[in-house]
């Protein structure tokens, strides 16, 4: 039987194997030609190559000699990106230019999440809050490819992610906790404008600013009348587009950074016969993820408007939802100036991570 010839369609996916294997001739040419010029560089003694340090000097020098290197990667996951819709490990490509962290889909996917040793952490946060007479108030989030799921390409993903959502919150019910709708609003607003960024992990200061109205509406709103208003646009390259591609090349592949507008809130002027001297208080604290500690999202300020009062925000980015919370416990926050209510954000893509409950707490800013 004779060979099939080869398509039109089927190019593509031996053009890119084509263009690494020629890339990497041309890149290592280079490094065999230049150690004869630059060989005092190289490593020279065996122990070097034994201990690891020749890996080291070779990576360095390959980089020196190959200042293409990085732009080389780039163009290959713009080709990728382009012929295959696809980007590095971290990302899933989503219909429309929609990126999604893979976090959300291993949620699911990779481990199902243990609910119950969820719901004995938050308990047991719980507890030491009530045992310093503070009230603890969860906000779960729901993930971005279930409230975006029209730009999902595998459709059973969002419906586990809406399920994971949903029982996170009747643990925490069932255990007592009191939690905070946000997916329900979230779903309600998406006609008023884009509540997550296309190419970034994270909400818009409008869906962090429809979820602090329902923490509003679930805890009250108090008599300060803060306002609040927008700040300078910012340029934002989104965290799941560097997946892909970086740097000039992201525009040019439709991955080009989204425009922020922040929001500041301000403090209604101080009421008249205040003891400035006296004790201070604050009556929330909010904690969590990066979703509330980046001021480009402004939760934090939209928190002040909706609860007609201030809110300390010590929420960190990087860091996940429970190291923060184990560092607060541990701070002189709650020592010296304890408020009367925590609040706690808390994305349910986090739940997938296998040692979300031994995360070590983050340690306190010095004074």
């Amino acid at each position: 039987m004779s060979a099939k010839p080869l398509t039109i369609a089927a190019a593509p996916a031996f053009a890119l194997p084509v263009l690494f294997l020629g890339y990497a001739v041309v890149a290592n040419y280079e490094f065999i030609t230049g150690l004869g010029r630059d060989i005092a560089e190289m490593p020279k003694s065996a122990t070097e190559y034994l201990n690891g340090e020749a890996a080291i000097q070779i990576d360095t020098y390959y980089k020196k000699i190959m200042p293409h290197r990085l732009p080389s990667i780039d163009a290959m996951g713009a080709a990728r990106y382009l012929a295959f819709r696809e980007g590095r490990p971290g990302v899933v490509v989503g219909e429309d230019g929609w990126l999604f962290s893979k976090e959300e889909f291993e949620a699911t996917l990779k481990r199902t999440p243990d609910l119950a040793e969820a719901a004995a952490g938050v308990v047991a946060v719980r507890d030491q809050l009530a045992a310093k007479g503070i009230e603890l108030v969860v906000v779960p989030l729901p993930a971005k490819a279930d409230i975006y799921r029209e730009h999902v390409s595998y459709p059973a993903i969002p419906t586990d992610l809406e399920r994971l959502y949903e029982d996170f919150r009747t643990v925490l019910d069932n255990a007592g906790i009191k939690t905070v709708e946000s997916r329900a609003p979230l779903l309600e607003a998406k006609d008023k404008g884009q509540l997550f960024l296309t190419t970034d992990t994270h909400w818009t200061p409008l869906g962090a600013e429809v979820v602090a109205d329902a923490v509003g509406s679930a805890l009250g709103k108090g008599d300060a009348a803060y306002s609040i208003a927008d700040t300078a646009p910012v340029q934002r390259e989104g965290d799941l587009s560097k997946f892909i591609v970086t740097g000039g090349l992201a525009p040019l592949v439709g991955l080009g950074p989204e425009t922020v507008v922040p929001r500041e809130a301000s403090a209604p002027p101080a009421a008249s016969g205040v003891d400035i001297f006296g004790p201070s208080s604050i009556p929330f604290v909010l904690t969590g993820t990066s979703y509330s500690a980046n001021p480009q999202w402004s939760f934090g300020e939209s928190l002040k408007v909706a609860l007609g009062a201030d809110v300390l925000n010590l929420a960190e980015e990087g860091k996940g939802p429970v190291a923060p919370m184990r560092a607060l416990l541990d701070s002189a926050t709650l020592r010296d100036t304890p408020p009367e209510v925590v609040i706690w954000e808390f994305p349910i893509r986090y739940l997938g991570q296998t040692q979300l409950w031994n995360a070590e707490p983050a340690k306190e800013a010095a004074q």
